[in-house]
């Protein structure tokens, strides 16, 4: 599941643009390969004439967008003499929309629409029919949205929109089918849970949004997949995948009018069947954790990961990209602070880094770093010392890196067809509007040293919670008094819990 602009498993990218290549590691904020964070929200001041637009788009032409009488929304975006085109519907949907019982559904449900549509019955002539052409077919399930997109040959762009429209629109989704892709997903949700690095990251998200949809990852958990059923499924698509849910975004060399009459026509007769479809609002969030906390839980392997994170920001909050910034100095290139002490200096680990994630109305910032078990107490110390000097701040040297390390990412981002068709998507996800990558891009230009300052408290100490998950937990639990502000405990009962 290749997905070159954004953050995804074993690559290290995200919206942004390219990061740091680091080791594979399984994500479980998205069943798939997704963005970790939306384009961030441009400066005003960035919003000249024709002129400056036109060079926010760079090497792009013609971006347009039209909202549909049914609320499906077409975005294209143009790059003159490009051989590839890449188109991605997108539908407003994911696993914030579950009950816990039905943790998963929409994962399984990504997985049943590419068993095979009306006009393409089977998964093999679904994906047949693209690769005999030259092109991808893939998708994703993310907290917010659920995402299938194709990569092919510009002349037959018609064809992966038919594909695509068929996927969404009339899938199969009979119960043998439900059968097979469960049994599927629940191999995946298996291997998520000996991999110490995704179980840490679940926990994790579990303290900081706890009973929350937010807490479980969107793959779902072993017990509420295996009691799904078909008629679920179906209900869930009935009820989400409806044309206002809808966004279609096309890049390459085509023109707006062109993709508007193929979408119109694909989309005739597609309606929201009553009470199909409504805009219930999120659950509200959960109080933020009062204290800091840690919890271990048991996971198979020999490396242990140590997850540090605080509540963060939304995607549309306009200190996000300070916030970003930081991140980017704290652990997520090379250079960064991270990198220097517990893998330069110290030795500790392979895989460290940092991030930071963004949701409608929430968001998060992390560290993280895979270390042997018997190094795990030195590894959380040296979190709560990084976490403690973010407080001051960063020095101007690692301010400007950081700073010219994201503008340079986003010069350099949406040069292909598939990174600008998921940039278009995530805009109109998170901000329902065109945003340029040279708009984003002037929010970071435009930054300060006191903006990073200002959003440096969110990293405060008082607010972390630690997560760990390895062969050891036990070990682990006893660092729970050293992450509320005193000296680690004596092995004694533990705060464990074994993952399932």
């Amino acid at each position: 599941m290749a997905l070159p602009i954004w953050r995804s498993a074993g690559t290290g990218w995200r919206a942004r643009g390219p990061q740091v290549v680091r080791p594979v590691r399984s994500r479980p904020d998205v069943a798939g390969r997704a963005p970790a964070s939306p384009p961030a929200l441009p400066d005003p001041a960035a919003a000249g004439g024709e002129a400056e637009r036109r060079l926010a788009w760079g090497v792009w032409e013609g971006a347009e967008r039209t909202a549909l009488p049914s609320g499906l929304r077409v975005i294209t975006a143009r790059l003159p003499r490009s051989g590839s085109v890449a188109v991605a519907v997108g539908i407003a949907a994911g696993s914030r929309h579950e009950a816990e019982v039905h943790s998963g559904l929409s994962h399984v449900l990504e997985h049943m629409c590419f068993r095979g549509s009306e006009r393409w019955p089977t998964s093999f002539l679904l994906t047949s029919s693209i690769e005999e052409l030259g092109g991808t077919l893939d998708g994703y399930t993310h907290r917010e949205a659920t995402v299938y997109y194709s990569r092919l040959p510009r002349p037959y762009v018609r064809k992966a929109l038919e594909i695509l429209f068929d996927m969404v629109r009339r899938p199969r989704l009979t119960d043998e089918d439900f059968q097979i892709e469960r049994d599927v997903v629940l191999e995946e949700v298996r291997q998520d849970a000996t991999t110490s690095a995704v179980v840490a990251e679940e926990v994790l998200d579990a303290l900081l949004w706890p009973g929350h949809p937010l807490s479980r990852a969107p793959v779902g958990t072993e017990r509420a997949v295996g009691s799904l059923t078909g008629e679920e499924v179906r209900d869930f698509w009935r009820r989400y995948y409806v044309p206002e849910r809808a966004i279609v975004t096309v890049a390459g060399d085509v023109e707006h009018d062109e993709i508007l009459r193929l979408v119109e026509g694909l989309a005739d007769g597609w309606t929201s069947p009553a009470p199909a479809g409504d805009s219930e609002p999120f659950l509200a969030m959960p109080d933020e954790p009062g204290e800091p906390e840690l919890e271990a839980r048991y996971a198979s392997g020999q490396t242990t990961y140590v997850y540090a994170g605080v509540r963060g920001l939304p995607s549309t909050h306009p200190d996000r990209p300070a916030l970003e910034l930081l991140s980017c100095a704290l652990g997520e290139l090379a250079s960064s602070r991270l990198w220097a002490d517990l893998r330069d200096t110290r030795g500790l680990a392979y895989d460290v880094g940092s991030e930071v994630t963004a949701y409608a109305d929430t968001g998060g910032a992390r560290m993280w770093a895979g270390v042997p078990p018997r190094r795990q107490a030195e590894t959380v110390e040296r979190m709560l010392a990084q976490a403690q000097q973010l407080q001051q701040g960063l020095p101007a040297d690692e301010f400007f890196r950081a700073k010219h390390y994201i503008v340079g990412e986003l010069t350099m981002s949406c040069e292909t067809t598939e990174e600008m068709s998921h940039w278009l998507l995530w805009s109109e996800l998170a901000h329902q509007r065109l945003i340029a990558p040279g708009a984003a891009r002037a929010t970071y230009e435009n930054l300060t040293a006191d903006d990073v300052l200002r959003v440096a408290s969110l990293w405060a100490p008082s607010r972390l919670q630690v997560a760990i998950a390895g062969p050891a937990p036990g070990r682990a639990a006893r660092l729970r008094a050293l992450v509320k502000g005193g000296p680690p405990t004596k092995p004694g009962r533990s705060h464990t819990r074994r993952h399932s």
